[in-house]
């Protein structure tokens, strides 16, 4: 009984700290979504600059690898794994 006393007294902060904490959750899904794609773009941009000559700078290839760190802790797919893997076998030039 004091339950429902509850929900009829406070349904109106219920409902708006419900719908609050909800579009929250999704807005920080969107902006983990963004930052996986924007750094995936790093990553291929690199790559594709660096893959016809086989031939890789060090701060790019710092660059590729940090960007690569924070892809896969955002749970980020093996496309960029298959990347790293290739541009293991880069020489790198300063």
């Amino acid at each position: 009984m004091q339950i429902l006393k509850f929900l009829k007294e406070y349904w109106f902060l219920i409902t708006f700290l419900s719908g609050t904490i909800l579009s929250m959750i999704i807005f920080a899904k969107a902006m983990i979504e963004a930052t996986k794609c924007s750094l995936r773009n790093d990553i291929l941009t690199i790559y594709d600059r660096c893959k016809d000559d086989k031939k890789i700078t060090h701060y790019q290839l710092e660059s590729i690898q940090h960007s690569a760190d924070l892809y896969f802790k955002l749970r980020g797919n093996s496309f960029v794994k298959s990347l790293m893997k290739k541009v293991e076998y880069f020489e790198v030039i300063d």
